[in-house]
C-alpha cells in the first residue's frame, strides 16, 4: 500500500513560473496516516493554487466538505461542516529569524519535490470547531441522539443566584485588617 500523503508532493521544480492549480479530495486513508488524529472519517474537496515565482512560492489553501464527529450536545456521530482558506508563503533559502515572517516556510534551492500534507492537515484540523455542534435539527432524519437531548432538557438546571455555603474561617479573615 503506498502513503496516502504521496500525492500530496508538488513537483516544484519541473513546474514553469506561473499559477498552477492542484485538487484533491481528503478522506479517512488521508487522516490515517497521521498517528492520533482528531479526524478519523472525512470527505473534504481541497483546491490548491499555486503561484510559482523566481524566489518564492505563494500557496493558496481552499476547501470544504464535512468531518464525522461526535456531536458534544447529544453524542451522537455527526457529519460537521468545516471550510476554510489559508495562504501559505514559500521560499527558497535559510530561514531567516525574522519575527515578521512567522508565517513564511524555507526550503533549500535545490528541492525538487515539496509535499503539502502536513499544512493540508493542520488547515483543516484548525477549521474544525472547538465546540462540535450544529443545527441537526434541518436534517433528515435528524442524527441527533433524543434521548440524550430530552433527558439534558429535562435535568434540573442549577441556580447560579444560589450561594455558596459559607465557612466562618474565611468570613473572619475577610474582618482582619493590616495595620
Amino acid at each position: 500500500m503506498i502513503d496516502a500523503r504521496v500525492p500530496y508532493t508538488l513537483p516544484i521544480r519541473g513546474l514553469q513560473d506561473g499559477m498552477h492549480s492542484f485538487a484533491y479530495e481528503v478522506d479517512r486513508v488521508f487522516f490515517a496516516t497521521f498517528p492520533d488524529s482528531p479526524v478519523q472519517e472525512a470527505a473534504i474537496q481541497l483546491a490548491v493554487q499555486l503561484d510559482k515565482r523566481p524566489n518564492l512560492l505563494v500557496c493558496e489553501f481552499s476547501f470544504s466538505g464535512t468531518v464525522v464527529t461526535p456531536c458534544d450536545r447529544c453524542l451522537a456521530t455527526i457529519q460537521l461542516p468545516v471550510q476554510g482558506h489559508n495562504r501559505l508563503l514559500v521560499k527558497y533559502g535559510e530561514a531567516e529569524d525574522d519575527p515578521e515572517d512567522e508565517d513564511v516556510v524555507y526550503i533549500p534551492r535545490e528541492t525538487s519535490l515539496w509535499n503539502i500534507a502536513q499544512f493540508v492537515y493542520e488547515y483543516i484540523l484548525l477549521a474544525v470547531p472547538m465546540i462540535k455542534t450544529y443545527n441537526c435539527t434541518e436534517d433528515d432524519p435528524p442524527p441527533c441522539d433524543l434521548v440524550t437531548l430530552a433527558r439534558l432538557e429535562s435535568a434540573p438546571a442549577t441556580e447560579a443566584s444560589e450561594a455558596p455555603e459559607r465557612n466562618p474561617i474565611w468570613d473572619a479573615l475577610k474582618d482582619w485588617k493590616k495595620d
